[in-house]
């Protein structure tokens, strides 16, 4: 049984928390410049920030687009990926490029190994949404 010292909570969560999380996990990590969010580097770059309440871990990673896509094409191939990878969700951002994005919900309590394995299936997921989901390869 986890004890309540063990799970990551709203009360006890911090950046410098997840870096040593993350790192314990064996994962690349570094603070970013303005210390308001984690970069985690494994098969691609994922960038890890807490949202202002502190109730929930955000994962996000961004892929560009060939400018000359369609934008039916960009909204097919972010509803093939919600349509096949239930965990991830994706977008098209404003400036165009595809986003990739999880929450990680910490009320009630999460443990460290459940953020670094969510963490990882992002890491590894993505990609393969990737791989698997750009019919039309417009994504660069």
């Amino acid at each position: 049984m986890t004890s309540s010292a063990e799970l990551v909570t709203p009360e006890n969560v911090s950046l410098e928390l997840l870096r040593d999380l993350f790192d314990a996990a064996m994962m690349d990590v570094t603070l970013d410049e303005e210390n308001s969010s984690l970069r985690l580097k494994e098969d691609i770059m994922c960038r890890v920030s807490l949202h202002e309440s502190k109730e929930r871990i955000g994962l996000i990673a961004f892929y560009g687009i060939k400018e000359d896509a369609q934008r039916i094409d960009r909204l097919e191939l972010v509803n093939r990926v919600n349509d096949q990878f239930l965990m991830i969700r994706a977008c098209i951002e404003d400036d165009g490029d595809l986003c990739f994005d999880y929450t990680i919900v910490l009320k009630g309590g999460v443990t460290k190994k459940q953020i670094a394995h969510s963490a990882r299936n992002f890491i590894k997921l993505v990609p393969k949404a990737v791989s698997e989901c750009d019919e039309d390869g417009i994504i660069e």
